[in-house]
């Protein structure tokens, strides 16, 4: 795909007549070759999008919470694999469901509003306790249930602080085939804080000892 992409600038820079390096190819025409994939191949390139973004939220969380700790580049691919096979496919599907099927039509104040309150109070829920859950698996965790209890009310109220704007914005003026793109570049701040959580959430896993039934974990901090 990235050879693709240096092939079509390089021949698009030649056509219009000028040299260019790879260090000097005009964000314009990456953005069009882009364009081109999302026409041509919508969901291979959105999957390839999220997981990227994914696996790199995941690698600024770890750079700024374990400057000392080495990189652990397993949980930046359970981000990758997630985003690429989870998030794209669905919000791909959902986000197409919603502007074609639930609410068609030019982006209007009601029609805006009607998107933002399904996508973020019906869908969003549902949509985030999968990925935690799914993160959660891919670890190898125990009492799954019971983390999800703990992490998910939170990130929902984290959730809609950062998303009901952006999917405002999202569904009022980004065509339909760039909402997904836009979701994933706000996701890159969103993914650094729930690879935060989730991490952070490994000190409350419940494993008491069966002799010490009422001792519970002192490690909050």
């Amino acid at each position: 795909m990235i050879k693709n992409a240096v092939r079509y600038i390089s021949r698009r820079s030649r056509l219009g007549g000028k040299s260019r390096s790879l260090s000097t190819f005009p964000p314009r025409l990456l953005f069009e070759w882009y364009s081109r994939k999302l026409d041509t191949h919508p969901l291979l390139t959105k999957s390839i999008t999220s997981g990227v973004i994914g696996g790199t939220g995941d690698l600024i969380c770890q750079c700024i919470s374990n400057s000392n700790e080495k990189i652990d580049w397993l949980r930046m691919g359970h981000f990758f694999l997630l985003g690429s096979f989870w998030v794209a496919p669905v919000t791909h599907t959902w986000y197409g469901a919603l502007s074609t099927r639930f609410f068609p039509g030019s982006g209007t104040v009601e029609r805006v509003s009607k998107r933002v309150l399904v996508d973020q109070f019906a869908f969003a829920p549902l949509f985030l306790t999968s990925f935690m859950g799914g993160l959660f698996l891919m670890e190898g965790r125990q009492n799954i249930l019971q983390q999800l209890k703990e992490v998910v009310p939170s990130a929902i109220i984290a959730n809609w602080s950062l998303w009901i704007p952006a999917m405002t914005i999202n569904f009022s003026i980004v065509p339909l085939k760039y909402q997904v793109l836009f979701g994933n570049n706000v996701a890159l701040l969103w993914t650094v804080y729930l690879s935060y959580i989730s991490k952070h959430s490994k000190k409350y896993q419940p494993c008491k000892p069966l002799t010490e039934p009422n001792t519970r974990s002192s490690s909050v901090d």
